[in-house]
């Protein structure tokens, strides 16, 4: 290829111009021929041709005149000079640089949308989990204030329960204690039917206390909120959520002082909560109405009763240490007062934002750190290119060198070049930061806060354009170094072989690769610990069948159905139209099915067993059942039997309870027959006979080792109505959906049916969060292998390129095809082992801040720390090899000629 540089600066050279002028219509010029070169070219002249009508051109007077002129209107009459005073000097400067980095850019398009591509995906993979951090982690909760906010806990550490809900009472105590609190405010969980406006309808409600939303700092849009006359049992005012208001009403503003049928009685509307307004709960309550907790006599003085959650704000000045100590301090007085229920009860201060973030924290930051990895190896590519780029462009670089340009000036230029390359690649990789969100948001789990609204926002608009400067400028200064430090006297003797930098160049293209694969493996080894940390999770036996198994909640109105002799009839009904559907195998009814509900524990005397002391006893988890319960859910009973239609208020009370229960109370002996009952053996409540034996079921916690477990037939129990219905089926179970809900119709038409779910679904659901962190990684995992296998694939490929002389002359010389595909193969996979030797000394330490998202593995699994190399290598090996063998298949003449 003409060297026209060269070609102009001689003819320039009796000008007298300033070299800044000079090399500037140097490169003016020579760009213009080199365009007139390529377009003779694609004419079909051929190269001795093209050149030789060019110069005739060239030599032409008129000519040089001519594009001197041109040049003259583009270039500027006093050129700026860097380090001068004036903004002037400075913006023409960077003008000039911008404008001729994009010609470069637009003079290769291949290496330009390569380069763009690989830093879209990694500044997109970046933006979209920024979003989710900024959204999750970042933003602060729409309340007043919001660092004040804290929950309060009782600390039952000693039983299982270090986070436990607490009690009426206790509440009671903290609120009218405490000296560190401007308010404190309780809530509990409570279904409501709604009815009489369209179709009936469960509603997710809670009760809570009448200053709740003065201690979160929100007013209501519509109305106004409680007051503190309202807080008395049979007080019927309700306010509700911006969703339901939206959903079943319309958003007319007119329901202020309607009336609503909820669990058959009147509620009142007061008020209308405004969007966003998400309080907080431990089970992911999702809120659509509130009324007041109005403590019953009876109820406030529970103590043995743990079901609240507690909100208060601190006051100013007050610290979340200066709080803890003081709760403790109640606590130890109420101690005092009351041993039996709260002895070695404590209480715990967590902050409000920690408990709606909960333990998505750690894993949102680890695929932060992910991604960001990603964006090194992308770096690590783009950077390659560059390097080889830089090496073809050695010529022009010593030209304008000779010509007076600076080194600092050069740097600067491709520094330009790589910064616009990234803010290319930041544009394109917003667009994919938007559709990865699209689709990142369905599978993000229910239970994250504010999923819905993640999105790019002006935040991650700034967090993406510092990425792009950032990544431009990390990825650009290794080959602007490159190119600026080379000896001009070498590259500039035509017998040279561009060796000035060469080896330099190699090194550093070789250290990028290392540290590829190094990344890469620290991002595989994550990723690997999370499948295989999943597979565990999923091989989890929860203690039941999942498959072909349809559940539905049916929470019955207290008001419709206060009693057995009301609620049993419907119930009845109920399953014997259920059980006629075509496609039903067996039905059941059952009160919170696994999973789908944390509470329900008490403590338990076994007969002829000392109750043990008040700090000492177990919970035990506690469901109302009927009869054919364990072969639907598929709970394999282990001895006994289970209940029957017989087993009622009119018999002796029966029990079944867990392996675990029985275990724990009669090691070694036969528990059928033997006998236990709620709270201490001295207390009122009848004893119930162990009629049956069942496999422990994961209840509360998917995760968590089965706790005991005690069933009891709701036919016995006048207080605990069921309300769930539970069908195991021979086709596929959502398919019956319809059908079931129009059965609980036929009975009751203003009964809602909600919940309609598989089993397979809430099962899934209770590992989603996992999923969640495991499908991600994996995918970045995925692309800083692909993406290191482009690297590794491009310097061997560039390198197979430089070395085509020596493997031409070693091929001459009586090397085997099989020698050179040895050579060149083992000087990529040398890079490779070492890359995975770092990678391996990372990996130990690095995992160690996931081992709170492992469940069943060590953060040093040793499958895992073999097999990711072994991937590794061989995806190295492929990319390595398909270079090699086409440097086996150069011809030794051809080579040697082109030089």
């Amino acid at each position: 290829m003409p060297d026209w540089n060269a070609e102009v600066k001689a003819r320039l050279a009796g000008l007298n111009l300033s070299p800044e002028r000079e090399i500037e219509i140097t490169e003016e010029l020579s760009q213009h021929l080199q365009d007139r070169y390529e377009q003779e070219l694609s004419r079909g002249a051929t190269e001795e041709e093209a050149q030789r009508a060019l110069l005739e051109e060239l030599n032409a007077p008129e000519l040089l005149g001519r594009e001197l002129k041109q040049v003259e209107r583009r270039v500027p009459q006093n050129p700026v000079v860097m380090g001068t005073d004036t903004r002037t000097s400075i913006i023409g400067d960077i003008t000039q640089d911008l404008r001729y980095g994009l010609r470069m850019l637009w003079k290769n398009p291949g290496f330009t949308i390569v380069a763009v591509l690989a830093l879209a995906l990694g500044i997109g993979a970046n933006s979209a989990i920024f979003s989710v951090v900024n959204t999750v982690l970042l933003q602060p909760l729409p309340y007043k204030n919001p660092r004040q906010l804290v929950m309060l806990w009782e600390n039952a550490t000693h039983l299982g329960f270090p986070k436990d809900t607490p009690s009426p009472a206790n509440f009671l105590d903290w609120r009218g204690q405490n000296t560190v609190f401007t308010g404190m405010a309780a809530m509990a969980e409570k279904n409501f039917n709604l009815a009489g406006v369209g179709e009936p309808e469960r509603l997710d409600g809670r009760r809570v206390s009448v200053n709740l939303f003065d201690v979160l700092g929100v007013q209501p849009r519509l109305g106004r909120g409680f007051l503190p006359q309202e807080d008395m049992p049979g007080t019927h005012v309700v306010i509700l959520s911006n969703d339901l208001w939206q959903r079943r009403f319309g958003s007319d503003p007119r329901i202020i002082g309607q009336t609503l049928n909820l669990n058959d009685e009147s509620y009142s509307v007061v008020g209308v909560m405004p969007p966003g307004v998400d309080v907080p709960s431990r089970d992911k309550w999702k809120d659509q109405l509130w009324v007041p907790i109005a403590f019953p006599g009876d109820e406030a003085q529970s103590r043995g009763n743990h079901y609240l959650e507690v909100i208060a704000r601190m006051k100013p000045g007050i610290t979340l240490k200066q709080a803890q100590a003081e709760m403790e301090t109640i606590a130890a007085r109420l101690a005092q007062q009351y041993p039996k229920t709260n002895l070695r009860i404590g209480t715990v201060v967590t902050p409000l934002h920690e408990e709606v973030v909960g333990d998505i924290r750690p894993a949102l930051l680890v695929l932060l750190g992910a991604v960001g990895f990603v964006l090194l190896i992308a770096c690590a590519n783009v950077a390659n290119l560059l390097l080889a780029r830089a090496a073809v462009r050695q010529k022009e670089i010593a030209l304008r060198l000779a010509l007076g340009a600076s080194r600092s000036r050069v740097t600067r230029q491709f520094l330009t070049e790589s910064v616009l390359l990234a803010m290319l690649g930041a544009a394109v990789g917003l667009i994919f930061a938007v559709a990865g969100l699209r689709i990142l948001k369905t599978f993000i789990p229910d239970t994250i806060s504010q999923a819905d609204s993640i999105g790019i926002d002006a935040k991650v608009l700034i967090f993406t354009a510092l990425v792009a400067l950032i990544t431009g400028l990390i990825f650009g200064l290794a080959p602007a170094a490159q190119a600026s430090n080379f000896n001009l006297n070498e590259t500039l003797n035509e017998g040279g072989r561009g060796a000035a930098g060469g080896s330099k160049g190699a090194r550093l293209r070789g250290l990028l690769v290392i540290a590829e694969v190094a990344v890469s493996f620290v991002l595989l080894i994550g990723a690997g610990l999370l499948i295989n940390s999943f597979i565990h999770l999923r091989n989890l036996d929860p203690g039941f069948r999942t498959d072909h198994l349809l559940t539905a909640k049916i929470d019955l109105s207290e008001v419709k159905y206060p009693d057995q002799e009301h609620r049993n009839p419907f119930l009845d009904e109920v399953l014997r139209r259920v059980r006629a559907l075509p496609g039903v195998k067996s039905a059941a009814i059952a009160g919170n099915l696994p999973l789908t509900y944390n509470g329900d524990s008490m403590y338990i005397a076994a007969e002829g067993i000392p109750d043990p002391p008040t700090d000492q006893r177990m919970d035990v988890i506690y469901r109302a059942i009927g009869p054919g319960y364990f072969s639907t859910m598929g709970i394999p009973l282990v001895r006994g039997r289970d209940f029957t239609e017989q087993d009622t208020t009119e018999t002796n009370y029966t029990v079944v309870v867990s392996e675990k229960l029985a275990q724990h109370f009669w090691p070694g002996q036969d528990p059928i027959g033997k006998r236990l009952k709620p709270g201490d053996t001295t207390s009122d409540v009848p004893w119930r006979e162990v009629i049956g034996v069942v496999k422990d079921v994961r209840q509360n916690d998917f995760l968590a080792a089965p706790k005991m477990q005690m069933y009891m037939s709701y036919r016995q129990l006048k207080s605990l109505a069921p309300n769930a219905l539970v069908v195991r089926t021979g086709v596929e179970p959502i398919s019956l959906a319809t059908a079931l809900r129009n059965a609980v119709w036929a009975v009751d038409k203003d009964q809602p049916v909600s919940n309609i779910d598989t089993m397979e679904h809430i099962v899934a659901g209770a590992v989603a969060r996992q999923r969640f962190s495991t499908m991600l990684l994996g995918i970045f995992a995925t692309l800083a292998l692909l993406l290191a296998a482009v690297g590794i694939y491009g310097v061997m490929s560039y390198s197979v390129a430089q070395r085509t002389r020596e493997i031409g002359i070693r091929m001459a010389l009586g090397a085997r095809r099989a020698d050179v595909l040895k050579m060149t193969v083992k000087h990529g996979m040398k890079l490779v082992v070492i890359g995975v030797a770092i990678g391996l000394v990372a990996a130990f330490v690095l995992t160690r801040v996931m081992a709170s998202l492992l469940f069943g593995v060590s953060a040093t699994d040793p499958v895992t720390f073999v097999s990711i190399p072994l991937v590794l290598m061989g995806v190295a090996m492929l990319a390595s090899y398909i270079p090699a063998l086409r440097a086996t298949k150069v011809d030794p003449m051809v080579a040697l000629r082109a030089q």
